[in-house]
């Protein structure tokens, strides 16, 4: 229980069994819509019966309150109301863009290609050609919607003003405990020490699945599909690797109630994985739609980092340590157990099949991509809510110096996502590495089918999400850092 100042109005036990109430009821109609199920529950009522949770004076007071008592829970409860009082604010502008970009279409081959499915097509069209026309085409959308996204920034910049902070850079600083300027130097050194074996292995992949050393930015989704290795994961055989890969790390799935795994294909169900902490501990949903391939096992994996970790927090922990805390914890264990289906040792024991050791090193290659994506985007995404003059040339300028992509600016505002989310998948990535490190140091190269690691796990699980930088000392780290994943890469 959160001992609380006798000059608050707010009652902290109160308002965390009410926004306890609403994330179940939010979570539950954000589940249904996107499972493809019927939808019980309406949104916008539930939004609006509860609007008061999320008022302007309640974030102001639960942000003074995070700052006269330092308690995790208290800027957790602060970035909670916080982020959703923002969120409410921008509201209109998401529901524009979502009706205007889920109507938009382009001409292709004499008929209209919704703008949702050029993203599909991208990353199977075999002509380089035809990807070049679909990408410009594609851009030429997205840039059209750029102006009502600078008034969405610009909103919430005002509205961050309005609750103290001199900006939505310092709102979202301060209450997600990100400590951006000092991430930003990691990001320059792992973007620094990685580059010589990134830009190798892109040209390598490049010239082998494109024929060419020199991809395009239109050509990325294709590069990134890797298609010819979906043989290697049969379909039949995913949902029995995910319960022998438990019991290896000495949990049950078969008697684990309250965590389900949702891997049938259905109509109106999103095409992007997702895990839905409906209530926590007691019902977990681990959504996939497959889509066949190596791609399915990477997403199951990753929601399953998500699901475990949901599925074992204690039920007694308040709402605010249940539910929220330091997304960079949560998103870590994800990572770590994505790269459960590319692991030489996993592989080998789960599969038992063919030669892996070029999946291996392409996978090695698409989560450096990404994770200099991520670093690259801290850069940007620093300077953008800072006051750039011209973003979206910077955009263009940091990840062509960083990803050797032609990227369209047009994308310098869409590829922004709120509350600095990609800060937080940086984080991510190096706490991952730290304790896959660690991990192996205690456990050797087959710790990911240790049941020494699953109660390793299950140690770190249980406190929820504290910051990564309490989790990362836990684990025997000096400090998060950089340093275990650059060596991942350049070892």
């Amino acid at each position: 229980m959160l001992a609380m100042p006798e000059t608050t109005m707010v009652d902290v036990a109160d308002y965390q069994r009410r926004a306890e109430a609403f994330w179940q009821a939010e979570v539950t109609a954000q589940y249904q819509i996107q499972a493809g199920l019927p939808v019980e529950t309406d949104l916008a009522t539930v939004y609006e019966e509860n609007a008061d949770l999320f008022a302007a004076e309640v974030a102001r007071e639960l942000i003074e309150l995070s700052r006269t008592c330092v308690n995790d829970n208290y800027r957790s409860l602060a970035a909670f109301a916080t982020m959703r009082y923002l969120r409410q604010a921008s509201l209109p502008y998401d529901e524009v863009f979502g009706e205007q970009l889920g109507t938009a279409v382009l001409p292709w081959d004499g008929d209209s290609l919704p703008f949702f499915a050029t993203t599909g097509l991208l990353s199977i069209e075999a002509d380089p050609t035809r990807r070049r026309l679909l990408y410009a085409g594609r851009s030429e959308l997205v840039a059209g919607h750029n102006r009502l996204r600078q008034e969405r920034w610009q909103q919430a910049n005002a509205q961050a003003g309005f609750l103290g902070f001199a900006s939505y850079h310092a709102l979202c600083d301060e209450l997600h405990g990100l400590h951006l300027e000092n991430l930003e130097l990691m990001a320059q050194t792992f973007l620094r020490e990685t580059a010589v074996p990134y830009f190798r292995a892109l040209s390598h992949w490049s010239q082998i699945i494109l024929g060419t050393s020199q991809p395009d930015a239109a050509d990325m989704f294709y590069l990134l599909r890797g298609s010819q290795f979906d043989g290697l994961f049969p379909a039949e055989k995913l949902r029995t690797a995910v319960y022998e890969t438990t019991r290896r790390l000495g949990f049950s799935l078969e008697n684990t109630t309250g965590l389900e795994l949702d891997l049938d294909p259905r109509e109106g169900k999103a095409l992007r994985p997702f895990c839905a902490f409906v209530r926590v501990p007691d019902e977990i949903k681990l959504v996939v739609n497959p889509v066949g391939g190596h791609q399915d096992y990477k997403a199951v994996f990753h929601e399953l980092g998500h699901a475990l970790h949901g599925r074992h927090i204690p039920a007694h922990l308040p709402f605010a340590t249940r539910y929220l805390g330091d997304d960079s914890v949560g998103e870590a264990f994800a990572f770590l157990f994505e790269q459960f289906p590319a692991n030489p040792v996993w592989l080998r024991e789960m599969l038992d099949a063919a030669d892996y050791g070029p999946y291996v090193e392409y996978v090695r290659f698409m989560r450096l991509l990404f994770a200099r994506r991520c670093a690259a985007k801290v850069l940007y995404e620093n300077q953008l809510h800072m006051g750039l003059s011209d973003p979206a040339c910077f955009y263009t300028a940091i990840l062509q110096e960083h990803l050797g992509l032609n990227i369209s600016p047009a994308y310098y505002l869409l590829d922004v996502d709120d509350g600095f989310y990609n800060a937080q998948y940086f984080r991510a990535w190096m706490l991952a590495a730290q304790i896959a490190a660690q991990l192996e140091l205690q456990s050797g190269k087959e710790w990911l089918l240790s049941p020494a690691t699953g109660a390793f796990l299950q140690s770190l699980w249980q406190k929820g999400q504290p910051a990564a930088e309490t989790i990362s000392v836990r684990i025997g780290e000096r400090r998060l850092n950089p340093e275990a994943l650059i060596r991942s890469f350049v070892a």
